[in-house]
């Protein structure tokens, strides 16, 4: 099923660059479209990532108290809390990357 999926992207995109071909376009160009500053991007969505985790724990915490060792952990907290910090981490390099393009 893997190799399904990546076969069919990867000839999808084949069949978009010579499609560009065939129209005279240069296919170089769709690298420009591409995301700007991707490394920022992936920083603040990983960071987001761990201080959602963080975050979950001391929520879990809070909400369950301390939780005997057979009844295991609660996820809620965690999904929520990755969601939210994981979203306010890339609004934030939205934010960051349209105020450098404005000047």
């Amino acid at each position: 099923m893997v190799f399904g999926i990546v076969y069919v992207s990867v000839t999808a995109r084949h069949r978009q660059r010579m499609a560009m071909i065939d129209k005279g376009m240069d296919p170089g160009n769709l690298m420009d479209r591409d995301v700007p500053m991707r490394g920022l991007r992936n920083g603040l969505f990983l960071l987001g990532i761990g201080l959602g985790l963080l975050c979950g724990h001391f929520m879990e915490r809070a909400m369950y108290g301390p939780l005997p060792e057979e009844q295991g952990d609660n996820p809620l907290p965690y999904f929520i809390s990755v969601l939210v910090f994981g979203g306010a981490a890339l609004i934030t390099h939205h934010l960051i990357v349209r105020r450098k393009q404005q000047g």
